[in-house]
């Protein structure tokens, strides 16, 4: 019970992982680089295939390239 209440009452630390937060990264590296095509290499994280980040990526030439699954 104890910890619950401390749970409860606890703030969260970690920042949410949601596909705003990765588009604005996206959007971070396209101002960083200009004008080239870029490759982000990533893992099977839904946030990294929502289909407002898929839009964005092939509006802004921004090739999204996925690992494979393993398993």
């Amino acid at each position: 019970m104890i910890s619950a209440l401390f749970f409860r009452k606890r703030k969260r630390k970690r920042k949410r992982k949601r596909w705003r937060e990765f588009l604005g990264l996206l959007k971070a590296l396209r101002s960083r680089w200009p004008g080239e095509k870029l490759y982000v290499v990533l893992d099977n994280f839904s946030p990294h295939k929502h289909p407002n980040v898929r839009a964005w990526a092939a509006a802004n030439e921004v090739e999204l390239v996925f690992l494979p699954t393993y398993g």
